[in-house]
């Protein structure tokens, strides 16, 4: 039976999840869209759940964005998960391991203004091993986002 961990931080040194952003090269420019990337790190002997697991039961991975007026993340695109049989299940789990990129379709509406903005994301998650799922957790990160003249 997988137990989850009481205590979130118990006998670590860092958290078994990162989250870095690479922005839209380039800009984007009113009336149009560009590509953002969010890469998730799992750390080594850890897993979080895909996206959509196949257990209803399994807490997903989610990506949650507040944008400013004018800006809407107008995609979000989890890469495909990996099949695992863990330790503690006799069926396959999905799962993300290592380096994990998630693409953001980053859009800025027609008359937004040029400048920098900032679009706030959390990804939430649970991260396990093997032997135990800590609670489920959450990264919070910005992506900037750059308006270019048309």
């Amino acid at each position: 039976m997988l137990m989850v961990h009481p205590a979130h931080a118990q006998g670590r040194e860092r958290e078994p999840v990162t989250v870095s952003v690479e922005p839209p090269a380039g800009g984007v420019r009113a009336g149009s869209s560009a590509r953002a990337t969010l890469v998730i790190g799992v750390a080594k002997g850890w897993h979080i759940n895909s996206a959509t697991p196949a257990d209803s039961e399994l807490v997903p991975t989610t990506l949650a964005a507040t944008p400013p007026p004018g800006i809407t993340v107008a995609g979000v695109r989890f890469p495909p998960a990996e099949r695992k049989t863990l330790a503690f299940s006799s069926e396959p789990l999905e799962v993300y391991e290592g380096t994990v990129s998630v693409v953001l379709e980053i859009a800025a509406a027609e008359g937004t203004p040029p400048g920098d903005y900032v679009v706030p994301v959390e990804v939430s998650y649970q991260a396990c091993n093997n032997d135990v799922c800590l609670p489920p957790a959450a990264v919070r990160a910005v992506v900037p986002v750059r308006v270019i003249p048309r």
